[in-house]
């Protein structure tokens, strides 16, 4: 992970971790490890497993799952990140069969529905006696949205098998630092936010009326009104390879701060709620916006956007190695924002 971003960790399969390290990487690991008569000897070996895995994600390029899966290339034994909400079970009786010396092989399990693709189910097991702490308990218990790192065990065209290495509260402070946002959802910036729409009326309440007019403006005409708001001459021409349909380096500011922004332009071609499929093969299209310098990525649409795009972008922002923010501008505020400017 960048320095800016961190994790907490419940669950750590100590050797799982070691087998992702290199021999030096290992040797600096066992000198941050104190020995067992150290007051903190607990807490100092949790810290440095926490840290050694934040520098191994933030010097490899480790995918997400959801990115992996909608490029059509999982497959077992990689090494993937999960972040969203899981439903955790049987941690309680796993533990107690544990502690009981019954069953030392109890497994607690874990399951959910990828947030980027309803048809796709993630699960695994592990084994309490990992746990880091009695946090543990309540943390993998019910439904919490936790960070996981692990291999691919098994996959299946509705199902992949997760072997968790770490499992995880991750914190993230994408730069630049701004105070703004969800502090649910850091990365998010919303298009009010956006100094350059300041006279926007975004609390305007309109209707799927409304989105028709979008119908009969092109793509072309949204991207040039964009540009001459933001007061960005260089707008590009639409070809298809292309990383972005606007790209600006500094004329782009929230609270002053200039943030180099990538923007991805959807049409009337595509008149309904954007799906990832609306967005190049297998969504490529947003893989493309985060292969750039961009602190922001943003997604412009003439209709609704799906929570799958949505979250698709957010997987993107979070990336524990290039933490960013990201935006949609769907269709409502896309009208709004042409109005301020007279176009509809």
């Amino acid at each position: 992970m960048s320095e800016d971003t961190g994790l907490d960790a419940w669950f750590v399969h100590e050797k799982l971790v070691l087998n992702l390290l290199s021999r030096q990487d290992g040797v600096e690991l066992g000198r941050r490890i104190p020995g067992p008569a150290h007051p903190f000897a607990q807490t100092m070996r949790l810290d440095a497993f926490e840290r050694v895995v934040a520098a191994y994600l933030a010097r490899n390029d480790v995918a997400s799952l959801a990115a992996v899966h909608h490029q059509g290339t999982l497959a077992e034994g990689k090494v993937l990140w999960l972040e969203q909400p899981i439903s955790f079970k049987g941690f309680g009786p796993a533990w107690a069969a544990i502690d009981s010396g019954a069953d030392r092989d109890a497994r607690a399990s874990f399951s959910a529905v990828l947030s980027t693709d309803s048809q796709l189910r993630v699960r695994g097991t592990f084994n309490p006696r990992h746990m880091t702490c009695n946090s543990a308990f309540s943390q993998l218990s019910g439904t919490k949205s936790q960070f996981v790192l692990g291999y691919v065990q098994r996959v299946t065209d509705d199902e992949v098998e997760l072997r968790p290495i770490v499992i995880a509260q991750r914190w993230l402070r994408p730069r630049p630092e701004l105070d703004i946002g969800d502090p649910g959802d850091p990365a998010h910036i919303a298009p009010r936010a956006v100094d350059q729409f300041a006279g926007v009326n975004f609390a305007q309440r309109l209707t799927k009326k409304d989105l028709e007019v979008l119908r009969t403006v092109s793509e072309t005409r949204v991207k040039t009104a964009f540009a001459e708001l933001l007061g960005e001459p260089e707008v590009p021409k639409d070809w298809g390879g292309e990383q972005f349909d606007l790209w600006t380096f500094n004329r782009l500011t929230v609270e002053g701060r200039p943030l180099r922004t990538a923007i991805a332009f959807k049409g009337p071609a595509k008149f309904h709620p954007m799906r990832i499929a609306d967005l190049g093969k297998n969504g490529d299209q947003i893989d493309r916006l985060a292969q750039t310098a961009a602190d922001l990525i943003v997604v412009q649409h003439c209709n609704a956007i799906t929570a799958p795009v949505v979250n698709m972008l957010r997987v993107y922002a979070e990336s524990p190695r290039r933490p960013r923010r990201y935006m949609t501008i769907d269709g409502y505020d896309t009208f709004r924002i042409l109005r301020h400017i007279g176009i509809v």
